[in-house]
């Protein structure tokens, strides 16, 4: 899909506050300027927000952070309060797995603690993605995040899945499976604003 400007009208008629920037650094300015106001931040764990800079800009911003990836560096970390923290968060910053061009943003976590703040809890989200996770349908945004985003996924955090061998989906019952929950995300729920942003690159998985 190349007409990214007809999406942005209609996740907009959707009710999705959406944008879209030609490259990462004007996406990463307007979200800084998303939350602005914002005292607490919530991350979902993305390897576009790390790609875009917008992890490191939010963290070099003196605001209250709260992120799995950075609690893990505590000497006594407790990840249940930071995924607590960051749902009741100001602002949830996280990419997503696909967006369809029937304008839904589907995904698909191991513990709900990325996918839940998406449409309960913060005062708003913002979601960031690039051109390359837009897809036909919910049915292949299934497929793609089966076939790209978890498999990659399983081995960055260094998981003992079939996925992480084989590359591919084996809808395994690993204990370490990472696909056990699976939200689409239509319209926006009504005490939350959505924020999407869509930058024309190709950023995550």
């Amino acid at each position: 899909m190349k007409d990214y400007q007809s999406l942005i009208g209609l996740l907009n008629k959707k009710r999705f506050k959406s944008s879209f920037f030609e490259d990462s650094e004007s996406a990463k300015a307007h979200v800084m300027e998303l939350i602005r106001d914002c005292d607490t931040i919530g991350f979902g764990g993305s390897m576009t927000l790390n790609e875009t800079g917008i992890f490191d800009a939010v963290i070099n911003s003196g605001k209250q952070v709260y992120a799995t990836v950075l609690e893990k560096q505590k000497a006594n970390p407790d990840i249940p309060e930071t995924w607590k923290n960051a749902t009741f968060s100001d602002c949830f910053i996280t990419s997503t797995n696909a967006l369809t061009t029937q304008g839904d943003l589907v995904n698909i976590d191991a513990n709900g603690n990325r996918v839940g703040p998406m449409f309960f809890g913060p005062k708003s989200v913002i979601v960031v993605c690039g051109v390359n996770k837009i897809v036909e349908d919910p049915m292949q945004a299934v497929a793609r995040i089966q076939s790209t985003a978890a498999p990659k996924n399983t081995v960055r955090l260094g998981l003992a899945t079939p996925c992480a061998v084989t590359g591919k989906c084996e809808d395994c019952s690993s204990p370490q499976r990472i696909c056990n929950v699976v939200v689409r995300i239509q319209y926006p729920p009504r005490p939350i604003d959505i924020h999407i942003v869509l930058i024309n690159e190709e950023l995550g998985y």
